[in-house]
């Protein structure tokens, strides 16, 4: 898990380590320190070690290294980074974007031989992106602001940040300069990884090394697909108290958390899992929850769905039994219209049905049911995507919209799981999991062929599996269950599987690489 921490609170922390460090190793140790870090990250990456950057291979010598470098301790770190990268052989050239640089930093630069361009200014933002063009950098620092500036960019770094990337754009793939961020992207919103009007003047990233720890934006929202590969250099900060803001889940915390069965378990000791999905108008919905949440795991499921489409959720999946009964988990809502009377009775039949301390997955027409006919509790996740969301808000009494609520999803999920008293998994192109206690959880493993019709029904299958299977373990333990982090577990083996299945993008495949995704754990 990569916890990811509010701007302020790092700061507040930084503080007396970077005193200390300064008494006992001498003026700018924390920040030399930082800058090696950038410097031997951003030479790492152009050698070509990492794997999810790819590079094109150049001499070192003709390696150049553009710095950005703007005012204050950010602009400090890339400075001494270019010291060290010049050292190492590469041509490097700083480029100010303010006239109050770091004065020790640049005369680290300077003395290392590095290049210093005139400072950028508003009349002068043309002649110096043509400048950058044919200078032909392979590799650019932005190091403009830090964590105590807040977006968006001023100018003239704003319209700069815009010309590089509106020139990056137009240029094939991998043939543009490499992007390197100097603790963040700057212009990025840090507190909830927010889209704004303002983000054309944010530079993606393809690498980002941050100094202390992560911060919040950078994992969460339209953020979190800025900082490229993110490589954390730790500075003696006091992690374990210091309260995170949110939690990113990697592939060994699903490995740790997923719930596989004990030897001496038993079809029901795994846990049951009741199924209300799929109608006449959309049966595909009940063939693919069954079969998720059968090739995850699920040990005795009970359809609980219209006698129309049992027989093909049966054809589909034979282990599959009809009718009622004790569960550890349900999921109610996919293939359901909240608008049909005859859905909503159905649904509302199986809300009441629910079994003291039973986990229920309220999805697609479940959810347009919330606030009036169902009142959620800490034993329900809600999984809207983001128009469902905002539907779910309208009817919470909060009016917002999609585009809304896509361009802060951080910010929407916690304030659903607030107003409903549940967790809510938002989907997206970066999941948030809510928990209504203020934990979230975010994902970023997804693919966009996961955006096609009938994945959020595979998903919803899998959720099922893991509190079918996660709550008989903690009743057998008498533990409590984190909501949130299990749904967080299931939300990644989902976009895992979505992964494998990517050369076909259909919802069926996604379902066939379930056990592949296990397997890979």
């Amino acid at each position: 898990m990569i916890w990811g921490y509010a701007p302020d609170l790092i700061a507040q922390m930084e503080k007396p380590l970077v005193a200390q460090a300064d008494r006992e190793q001498g003026a700018d140790a924390l920040m030399r320190r930082a800058a090696y870090a950038l410097a031997h990250h951003t030479h790492r990456v152009l050698s070509g070690d990492y794997a999810d950057v790819t590079v094109t291979p150049v001499p070192r010598g003709q390696r150049r290294v553009l710095v950005l470098v703007g005012a204050g301790n950010n602009g400090g770190d890339g400075l001494y980074g270019a010291a060290y990268l010049r050292r190492r052989g590469y041509p490097v050239v700083v480029l100010p974007t303010s006239n109050h640089i770091h004065e020790r930093g640049a005369a680290a630069a300077r003395q290392a031989g590095a290049e210093f361009w005139p400072r950028v200014l508003p009349e002068t933002v043309a002649a110096t992106l043509d400048l950058v063009q044919a200078w032909k950098p392979v590799a650019i620092i932005d190091a403009i602001i830090g964590i105590g500036a807040l977006p968006p960019l001023r100018e003239p770094a704003l319209s700069l940040v815009r010309g590089i990337r509106e020139w990056r754009s137009r240029l094939p793939d991998g043939a543009g300069p490499l992007v390197v961020a100097c603790d963040h992207p700057s212009g990025l919103d840090l507190y909830q990884g927010a889209d704004s009007e303002a983000e054309p003047g944010l530079l993606p990233a393809d690498l980002t090394v941050t100094m202390g720890a992560a911060k919040t934006g950078m994992l969460v929202g339209p953020g979190a697909l800025t900082v490229g590969s993110l490589q954390i250099q730790g500075i003696g900060l006091p992690e374990p108290a210091m309260q995170p803001s949110v939690g990113l889940v990697e592939r060994a915390d699903v490995r740790d958390l997923w719930p596989w069965p004990d030897f001496a378990d038993h079809k029901y000791s795994r846990g049951v899992l009741g199924v209300m999905a799929g109608s006449s108008r959309y049966p595909g919905a009940g063939v693919l929850v069954t079969s998720a949440a059968l090739n995850a795991g699920e040990s005795f499921l009970r359809y609980l769905g219209e006698p129309a489409v049992q027989p093909v959720v049966l054809q589909a999946c034979p282990e599959v039994v009809l009718g009622e009964g004790r569960c550890q988990a349900r999921i109610i809502g996919p293939g359901f219209v909240a608008g049909s009377p005859q859905h909503r009775e159905q649904m509302l039949d199986a809300w009441r049905r629910r079994n003291p301390g039973e986990l229920v997955i309220l999805d697609a027409g479940a959810l347009g049911l919330i606030g009036t006919e169902i009142q959620p509790d800490a034993n329900c996740l809600l999984t809207p995507h983001a128009g469902e969301a905002a539907a779910l808000a309208a009817q919470l009494g909060r009016e917002t919209t999609r585009e809304a609520i896509e361009s802060n999803p951080y910010a929407w999920a916690s304030h659903l799981a607030a107003d409903t008293h549940a967790t809510v998994l938002l989907k997206g192109p970066t999941t948030t999991i809510a928990n209504p206690g203020g934990t979230v959880y975010s994902l970023t493993h997804g693919t966009r062929d996961l955006a096609t019709a009938g994945s959020g029904d595979v998903l919803a299958g899998i959720l099922g599996y893991v509190f079918a299977a996660a709550t008989a373990r903690a009743e057998a333990r008498g533990e409590s269950l984190d909501v949130g982090k299990m749904a967080a577990v299931g939300a990644w083996l989902h976009a895992e599987a979505g992964r494998l299945a990517a050369p076909t993008p259909r919802a069926t495949a996604i379902v066939k690489a379930i056990p592949q995704a296990l397997a890979g754990l």
